[in-house]
């Protein structure tokens, strides 16, 4: 009978030190940004009426507000093919934080939809193991200062967990 009751008292100590081990969960961050860029395009193939291929390299600053507040620097790189009125894009985003850390995203978007859909793919630091999703939309242009770029913002809302 002590040998049970033995064994009963000792699960019961092993269960109650188990709530006092830490669990890592994962933070969410909502993310609303402003993002402003300038970009370089180099035409691989420009036929007009026809066809546009090429590619493009940017940077900029984002502005994100909401828990975390931060400014951010990104470099982005892609493709993009024009046809019928209609351009498509792909590429991928590297976002580094004031800390140092970074998260890159990839990005692939349209000109029928007005912006690009986004998902965070690896972090370091902080954001090591980090997932994310968000959408950006185009909220405003400007004629291009020098003849092969492209200047505008874009407003981003998404997630993260890391």
């Amino acid at each position: 009978m002590s040998y049970r009751r033995n064994w009963i008292v000792v699960t019961v100590v092993i269960l109650g030190l188990l709530m006092f081990i830490p669990v890592a969960q994962a933070e969410r961050e909502e993310i609303e940004s402003i993002n402003c860029y300038s970009n370089t395009i180099t035409i691989v193939q420009g036929t007009p009426g026809e066809i546009l291929v090429g590619s493009f390299e940017g940077k900029a600053i984002n502005r994100i507000t909401g828990t975390h507040s931060r400014d951010v620097s990104t470099h982005h790189v892609g493709v993009i093919k024009g046809q019928g009125g209609k351009f498509t894009w792909n590429g991928f985003s590297k976002s580094l934080n004031p800390n140092g850390d970074i998260v890159i995203w990839e990005f692939s978007g349209d000109s029928t939809a007005g912006g690009a859909i986004m998902k965070a793919i690896y972090g370091t630091g902080k954001y090591k193991g980090v997932k994310g999703e968000g959408k950006s939309t185009v909220i405003t242009k400007a004629k291009p200062i020098v003849e092969g770029t492209s200047q505008e913002c874009q407003k981003f809302v998404g997630w993260m967990e890391y």
